[in-house]
């Protein structure tokens, strides 16, 4: 096993220990990132790398607050943008 993928199983490894310590109340994204990364690993290292990023991103975000930008936005602020937009438009 090379050393990056060494890393990602490790990544994934401390991954599945938070879920366990979560118990079945785990959240859904948490669990579908970590389904997909294991999914991924086998063939696709990079994308398993991806999953776990989405699987931290949460816990990231507390730490960097810039990645707000990637923040999923509600469906309010969906909608307030769209209003926005097409009454600009038509």
């Amino acid at each position: 096993m090379t050393g990056e993928v060494a890393k990602i199983v490790r990544r994934f490894e401390e991954s599945l220990a938070l879920l366990e310590a979560g118990g079945p109340e785990a959240p859904a994204h948490r669990r579908y990132h970590l389904h997909k990364a294991l999914t991924a690993l086998k063939d696709d290292h990079a994308a398993a790398d991806l999953h776990l990023d989405a699987f931290d991103r949460a816990d990231l975000a507390k730490e960097f607050p810039e990645l707000e930008a990637d923040r999923v936005p509600t469906v309010e602020e969906i909608r307030s943008r769209y209003d926005a937009f097409t009454g600009g438009v038509l």
